[in-house]
C-alpha cells in the first residue's frame, strides 16, 4: 500500500478568478502583513473557486486522501524573488507574496492558521530555507546535508496542528518531500495497547526553543480510534534503544510501515500540498543545496480545526501563538 495522494489542477477559468481575488487583496497593503491577512484569510477564501473549496471540504470531512496537492495556480507569474537567506519574517514590515496569500487562502479552507512561540517568535508563515550554518544540523528544516526523518509536525504538543501545508517558491535542487499514512496498518493486539498507552516520549525538533510548557514524556503513540487511529511519533528524535520488548516491537512495527507506505512529491514552484497532521508522518532526504538567491524556498503554515483547544496556552483569543 503507497500513501494516497489527491491532486487538484487549477484551471484556466479557475485562474482567472484567482487573480482577480489576489489583485484585490494586494491593492489593500494592509493585508501584506500576515496577522492582518489572516483575520481576513477565511471570508476572502469564501471567493475561491466553488470546485476549489468543495475539493477541500471533502478532502477535510471525508478523511479518504491523505494528501492533497494542488497545481498550477496562478501566483509567481512575474518570476519569484530571490530567496531569503535569514528568517525575514521575523523583523518589522515583512510582507507575504502572492504565493502565500493563496496559500493561507487554500489552508482557511481546513482551519485557522496558527504558529507556536518557540518557533520564530510566534510567527505564522514561516520560510524553509537551506542556511549552510545549519547545513548539518539533523532534523532542520533548514538543514540539507543530512536526512530529516519522519515526524508529525509539532508532535509533542498537545494543540499540534490538524494540516501542515506548504507552497514552493523555488525547488531547483528537486528535493523531495516524503510522506506516509498510517491507514491500513496492521498490528497485533498487544501491540496497538501498548501503542495506545502513555508510555513514550515524543521530543521536539531543533526549529523549537521550548520552555518546558508541555510535557513531551509519558505520551501516547496513537489516539482515537482504535480500528483507524491517528498517530503522533516524531521517529526524527526518536530514541528507540529506550525501549525494550513490545514497546520496542511496536515502535519498530510502525516504523517499518511508514517506510513501506510512503510516497514522494518533488514539489514546483507554485505548487501547494496539504497532509493531514492526525494520520500522517513527513520527512526530508539530504539534499545538495544551493545557497543563496536560487536556494530551495518553501513557505509552512499549520492549520487547526480548532483554536479552542490551544485557549489556556495563548496569551488572547485573538491571538494565533500557542506556549509551547
Amino acid at each position: 500500500m503507497t500513501t494516497s495522494i489527491i491532486t487538484l489542477a487549477i484551471s484556466d477559468s479557475e485562474s482567472v478568478q484567482i487573480r482577480s481575488l489576489l489583485a484585490d487583496i494586494k491593492a489593500d497593503k494592509r493585508l501584506l502583513d500576515q496577522y492582518s491577512f489572516l483575520e481576513q484569510a477565511h471570508l476572502l477564501a469564501q471567493e475561491l473557486p466553488r470546485r476549489v473549496r468543495e475539493t477541500f471540504y471533502r478532502f477535510k470531512r471525508e478523511e479518504r486522501e491523505p494528501v492533497l496537492h494542488v497545481t498550477g495556480s496562478p501566483v509567481l507569474l512575474d518570476g519569484c524573488a530571490s530567496t531569503p537567506t535569514r528568517y525575514v519574517e521575523q523583523e518589522p514590515g515583512y510582507e507575504l507574496n502572492d504565493a502565500q496569500l493563496l496559500h493561507g487562502l487554500y489552508g482557511s479552507l481546513l482551519g485557522e492558521a496558527v504558529g507556536f512561540t518557540s518557533q520564530r517568535n510566534g510567527s505564522i508563515f514561516n520560510n524553509i530555507i537551506p542556511l549552510p550554518e545549519l547545513a548539518k544540523t539533523a532534523n532542520s528544516s533548514s538543514g540539507s546535508a543530512m536526512d530529516f526523518g519522519f515526524h508529525v509536525e509539532d508532535a509533542f504538543h498537545p494543540a499540534r496542528a490538524d494540516y501542515i501545508g506548504l507552497v514552493c517558491m523555488r525547488n531547483d535542487e528537486a528535493a523531495v518531500t516524503t510522506i506516509s499514512c498510517i491507514d491500513g496498518i496492521e498490528l497485533d493486539e498487544d501491540e496497538r495497547d501498548v501503542l495506545f498507552e502513555p508510555r513514550f516520549s515524543i521530543g521536539h525538533n531543533p526549529i523549537h526553543s521550548t520552555s518546558g510548557v508541555v510535557t513531551e514524556h509519558g505520551q501516547p503513540v496513537l489516539f482515537g480510534r482504535r480500528d483507524r487511529p491517528y498517530v503522533r511519533i516524531n521517529a526524527a528524535a526518536l530514541r528507540l534503544n529506550e525501549y525494550q520488548g513490545l514497546e520496542r516491537r511496536a515502535l519498530e512495527r510502525l516504523l517499518d510501515y511508514f517506510v513501506e507506505n510512503k510516497a514522494s512529491i518533488a514539489l514546483r514552484s507554485r505548487d501547494c500540498v496539504y497532509i493531514d497532521n492526525f494520520r500522517c508522518v513527513h520527512a526530508r532526504d539530504a539534499y545538495k543545496a544551493q545557497f543563496g538567491p536560487n536556494a530551495r524556498w518553501l513557505s509552512r503554515v499549520v492549520f487547526t480545526n480548532d483554536l479552542r483547544k490551544s485557549q489556556t496556552l495563548r496569551a488572547t483569543a485573538q491571538t494565533r501563538a500557542i506556549a509551547a
